[in-house]
């Protein structure tokens, strides 16, 4: 990881990162949840429909920030190879960065919360708040983790006047 960067610059990095990816993955998430159990009644169905909703909303944000950040590092590029280069790193840096951290949260932590808290703590509406944070916090743990770890090899937004360092691009593109 790198500690050389202040924490409170970090994390302002993963709140421009993330924070878009996490509204949407909210809005999915807490829809699919509400309308599924106003259809079935059934928080197996809700939890089921919170888990898919979260996924969906989550990853079409992080997908089109991904294809976004990696095509504007391609401008020495013709347009069809820089739409081409940019989609296969945005799926490598989509994987790399929430794989891990999906597969614990999808098939185990935010079925099982989203099923469970609700019925623990009496209130359907509170039990989901508490099993969303709670969910997210094992989550982002991992993709931050994978994010530090990896991320040279991430899609990433750059400040319009930072050098885009041709031999990482190229590298990466290779890859």
């Amino acid at each position: 990881m790198d500690t050389s960067r202040p924490t409170r610059q970090k994390a302002g990095e993963w709140i421009r990162r993330y924070l878009p990816c996490e509204i949407a993955g909210t809005v999915g998430e807490l829809g699919g949840a509400a309308v599924a159990y106003a259809l079935t009644g059934s928080l197996a169905a809700a939890a089921l429909a919170a888990t898919v909703g979260a996924f969906v909303g989550y990853y079409a944000a992080a997908y089109a920030n991904a294809v976004r950040w990696s095509f504007q590092s391609q401008r020495h590029r013709r347009l069809a190879s820089r739409i081409m280069v940019a989609n296969l790193l945005a799926l490598r840096s989509v994987a790399i960065e929430f794989g891990p951290g999906e597969v614990i949260d999808s098939v185990l932590i935010r079925p099982l919360a989203f099923y469970a808290v609700p019925m623990l703590v009496g209130n359907l509406l509170l039990g989901w708040i508490i099993a969303k944070i709670a969910s997210d916090l094992v989550f982002y743990m991992c993709a931050i983790f994978s994010y530090e770890r990896f991320n040279r090899s991430l899609a990433r937004w750059r400040p319009p006047d930072e050098e885009v360092d041709d031999a990482i691009v190229a590298t990466a593109a290779a890859s």
